[in-house]
């Protein structure tokens, strides 16, 4: 149950973002469809995920003794924190975001292809 209202939630979330998009610019609701799904289905995969770049630029900021800035004052971290794995487990809103994305390139496709 709970995952079917994640789906329904994920879902309102991407089409509403998408009706915002086309409204703002002033185009129709399929020109975009496919950009939003794929920017949304970006940053659900960005923060569902542990490790990589950002992790390694924070532990890195953590352990180094050259203080810049008072906002990161730790004087000295006198042990080495271990590089984290990378890892993504996917979620509902993923999957949905990545379903939306699917379809409607599809679609995009049928639709646009007098221009191909």
């Amino acid at each position: 149950m709970k995952k079917i209202i994640t789906a329904t939630i994920t879902l309102g979330i991407v089409l509403l973002i998408n009706w915002g998009v086309s409204a703002l610019l002033g185009s129709p609701f399929i020109e975009w469809s496919f950009f939003v799904g794929l920017a949304i289905t970006i940053l659900v995969r960005f923060f569902n995920s542990s490790g990589g770049f950002m992790s390694d630029l924070a532990d890195a900021r953590l352990q180094s003794s050259n203080i810049e800035d008072d906002q990161w004052a730790a004087p000295e971290v006198w042990t080495k924190i271990d590089k984290q794995k990378r890892s993504f487990r996917p979620t509902t809103s993923f999957y949905v975001a990545l379903g939306y994305t699917v379809i409607t390139g599809i679609i995009s496709l049928i639709y646009y292809k007098g221009y191909f």
